[in-house]
Parts: C-alpha cells; sequence; structure tokens
C-alpha cells in the first residue's frame, strides 16, 4: 500500500515521536510505501534546527484552517492507499482527506479531552471552556471519521466500547513497545554511577521521565521525604535540578539526560516507580517507560493505574499499591525494602519475560501490519 502518515508539529525527542517513527519504520520495512508528512506553522519549521536529520520526511507549511485544504490536495495528487494518522490532532486535521474515500487509521495515543481534565480541572475560564469545546468536537469527529482506530491498551478499548459506543471490530490493540536490545541492563556503568552519586549500599528507588501532571511525580517526591532511611535512596531523573525545599540527602536528582544514557541509570535502580495518578487520561494510557522499565528486568513499584497495573500483577513482576497516595507509595517501597534479594531478583526476571511477551516491538508490529491488512478501500466507517 501507499501510505501517508501524518503529523502536527515537527519531531521531538520524547515518547510521542518515538512511537510515530517506529510505526513508519514498520510499515516501510513491511513493504509499504510510506510518506511521512509533517503539518507545521512557518515559525515552528523556521525553529526546528534538525530538519537535516530527517531528509526522507516532508514538511507542509500550513495555518490551522489551511492544513485541512492542503492534505486535501496532497491525498488528490498523489494517489495514497491509506492515511494513518498520528495522535488526536492529526486525526483531526486529515478528517478533510475522508471527501477523497482513502481509509483513515487514527492511532489514539491517549485521550486529549481527558489530559486537559487532568491538567486543568473544570473551570468557567474562557480560555479552558474553549479548549474543552474543541476538544470534544474532535473526540466526536475522530471517533465518528476514522476506518480504524489503534488503541494502545486495553483499558482504553474496554472504555470507547462501552462509554462511546466504539464497536469493537473498528479497534485494534496496538501498544507501545520498546527495543529489548537496546533497553537492557548495562552492569558495566552501575558502580561507577553509584560511586559517582554516592549511592553504594542503597536499595536504590528510581523514576525516569516527565513531570507532567498525569505522572505524579510531586507524590513519588512526597513520599521519598517521608522516609528517613539510610539504605533507602530515591533517584529522580529527567526534571529539574534538586529544589530548595528538598533537604533529603536521599533524593538525587538529576536533569534530562541523553537518551543514549537512559539505560545506564535504569541499570543502576534496584526498583523502578510508576506513580501515576488514578484518572480516566491515565488509565487509558501506556507509558512508555513501563515497557522500558520492564525490558530492563526491573521489579516495578506502579500505583494501581491502566494495563500496567494489570501487567505487573499478571506476570509478579512488582508490587501494585491501591493509588499514589503518599501512605500507599510509602507502604509498597517498604514493602520491597522487606523482600529478600531472590524475590527481587526473581521479580525482575519476570518483567523481562513481561518485555518480551508484550512489548517487543517485532511483536507489536505484527499486532500493526495485522490490523492494516483488514483495512481496504471500501470500508464504511461505522
Amino acid at each position: 500500500m501507499k501510505i501517508l502518515s501524518t503529523h502536527i508539529s515537527t519531531p521531538e525527542n520524547n515518547a510521542e515521536w518515538w512511537r510515530i517513527s517506529n510505526i513508519a519504520k514498520i510499515m516501510g520495512e513491511a513493504g509499504h510505501d510510506v510518506d511521512l508528512v509533517h503539518y507545521c506553522g512557518k515559525s515552528k519549521y523556521d525553529n526546528f534546527k534538525e530538519k537535516n536529520q530527517f531528509p526522507n520526511d516532508k514538511f507542509i507549511i500550513t495555518s490551522q484552517l489551511g492544513v485541512y485544504f492542503k492534505h486535501l490536495k496532497i491525498l488528490r495528487e498523489n494517489k495514497y492507499d491509506l492515511v494513518y494518522a498520528n495522535t488526536g490532532a492529526a486525526t483531526f486535521c486529515s478528517l478533510s482527506g475522508r471527501l477523497t474515500k482513502v481509509p483513515l487509521v487514527f492511532d489514539m495515543h491517549g485521550d486529549l479531552l481527558q489530559e486537559l481534565l487532568l491538567r486543568c480541572g473544570k473551570s468557567m475560564n474562557p480560555k479552558f471552556l474553549a479548549n474543552y469545546l474543541l476538544l470534544k468536537i474532535m473526540d466526536y469527529a475522530n471517533l465518528k471519521g476514522s476506518n480504524k482506530i489503534i488503541c494502545v491498551s486495553n483499558r482504553m478499548i474496554d472504555y470507547l466500547h462501552t462509554n462511546k459506543g466504539v464497536a469493537l471490530d473498528k479497534m485494534d490493540y496496538v501498544t507501545n513497545g520498546v527495543d529489548l536490545d537496546f533497553f537492557t541492563q548495562k552492569n558495566h556503568k552501575v558502580q561507577e554511577l553509584k560511586q559517582e552519586l554516592g549511592l553504594e549500599e542503597k536499595l536504590i528507588f528510581g523514576y525516569l521521565g516527565g513531570f507532567q501532571s498525569w505522572q505524579g511525580v510531586e507524590n513519588l517526591i512526597n513520599s521519598a521525604l517521608t522516609i528517613d532511611d539510610d539504605e533507602i535512596a530515591f533517584l529522580i531523573v529527567g526534571g529539574q535540578e534538586k529544589p530548595d525545599n528538598v533537604a533529603n540527602k536521599n533524593i538525587i536528582f538529576i536533569p534530562k539526560i541523553n537518551r543514549l544514557e537512559v539505560p545506564n541509570y535504569y541499570s543502576l535502580c534496584d526498583v523502578l516507580i510508576l506513580p501515576r495518578p488514578s484518572h480516566l487520561a491515565t488509565e487509558m494510557a501506556a507509558p512508555t517507560k513501563f515497557a522500558e522499565y520492564t525490558s530492563m528486568g526491573k521489579p516495578v513499584l506502579t500505583s494501581n493505574v491502566g494495563d500496567a497495573a494489570d501487567l505487573v500483577t499478571k506476570y509478579n513482576s512488582g508490587i501494585v499499591v491501591k493509588d499514589n497516595s503518599v501512605d500507599n507509595m510509602v507502604e509498597g517501597i517498604n514493602q520491597f525494602k522487606d523482600l529478600n534479594p531472590t524475590s527481587l531478583r526473581k521479580m525482575g526476571k519476570n518483567s523481562r519475560k513481561l518485555a518480551e511477551t508484550e512489548f517487543d516491538w517485532r511483536l507489536v508490529g505484527k499486532n500493526l501490519l495485522k490490523s492494516l491488512e483488514k483495512i481496504d478501500n471500501t470500508q464504511i466507517t461505522k
């Protein structure tokens, strides 16, 4: 098939872009002719300094209104068999292409409306109300206008079917994958980093990732502050330097690091933490970091949120606490401290097995390609 893969904005070094680029690669390696197109504003394009790193991608400078016409023009001129829209924003901007009868696939990374509510809560602020209304329209149009919806979690499928009335045969499960060869234990760096950071003889709990509200990092930090135990340390990577009000010597803050260094810091940790709050947005999401955590063969401490909690329980690869409240996070941390080394190693092995079974990009790719095989030009949107 000749496939147009659409993306809003320019590539960024984050989990969203890793999924987009990996899926385009999978489709291309399977023999499909894939054009990856970035629709972006002029200032965004002008400020993007890494254009030469994407010689095969196409950058289309457009406006918020003009994108619908430019997308339709591209489809009419190039005779694509399929549009693969990455995220809700790209799907909404690709809906004009339905006038050509070219099937549209909506890769639903998460629920934009629920993410807005998680960030802001409900408000009568005019700006919030405008964004809320726009996302409500986008949500309805994307679900109705797509031929196929690619879901990153089983809980997303359950929610869309039960609450939005989306037919089960319109959705397929294609979660976030992981490179099992890249995310693997780097033993040669562990001792060096322990000495550098003063973490010898510690049980190290780690978190690597962003500090957005849906990550729950604030509760993790507050949990760490309540623990006065010289045998426990916390490593928090990817946010800011150590805040001035955090005097606890057992909390190490490392700013954002190069992606090539990430496995080194994962290797340093004994337990990796996923402290997400309970919310519809997090229930439906599939955190890339969870796939990475498990690929590293590390036990996982997670709140009881989303597919991650289900998988940790299924594979006995860590501890699931009721929610990410400070009391429950502390209880989970103490449960890990009470485990003997043999139990920790067994959980770690189970984590790696989980990754090999659920998150290997090669297996994820097979699920994706099977889904695309079901689509043809005569499919009618349900």
